[in-house]
């Protein structure tokens, strides 16, 4: 997996992926093997995000590593994989939980989320990453994403263990 850093944003659409996506080099790209320029375009896949009061559906880029054969999404830092609940709402949900407020503020700015998710999302994090965040000294601010992926190799909330490397694009 590839997880591209994008400022934070309010919105995700398909154009905007597809400009961060065409933004790249894949010829820079590494893949988790070590080989570098080896990243072919491979195929697609569908995600569904929930955004505001509508859920979007993006089509992910899928690469292929023509080296080892091992295929990678190429996410958004905005994103959490396997997970359709943006980051930014993910992080605000657990800093009102963790700060023992109530969270109904942020369920009515995205009516895609109801309480089921949040609650899920505050159970996630206190099962896999509220120790680890303590144990490494890591805050729930600005810097959260690189130092997740500085610490543990995935994006904050990513609960499966599958090599994820952050790449920075030039702004």
């Amino acid at each position: 997996m590839i997880t591209i850093q994008i400022p934070s944003c309010d919105f995700l659409s398909q154009s905007y992926y597809d400009d961060v996506i065409n933004a790249i080099s894949l010829e820079k790209l590494r893949c988790c093997c070590g080989q570098s320029g080896c990243l072919n375009r491979h195929a697609y896949y569908a995600r569904r995000i929930k955004m505001k009061s509508c859920v979007i559906r993006l089509r992910i880029l899928r690469l292929i590593c023509k080296s080892c054969g091992r295929t990678h999404a190429v996410l958004l830092s905005e994103m959490v994989p396997y997970s359709q609940i943006p980051l930014q709402d993910q992080k605000d949900l657990i800093e009102a939980s963790e700060k023992h407020t109530s969270y109904a503020d942020i369920l009515q700015r995205n009516l895609c989320i109801d309480e089921n998710n949040a609650a899920y999302i505050i159970r996630s994090f206190r099962k896999h990453w509220k120790t680890r965040l303590l144990h490494a000294g890591i805050p729930l601010g600005e810097h959260l994403i690189s130092l997740s992926f500085f610490f543990f190799s995935r994006q904050f909330m990513q609960i499966k263990d599958i090599p994820n490397q952050l790449i920075w694009i030039p702004t």
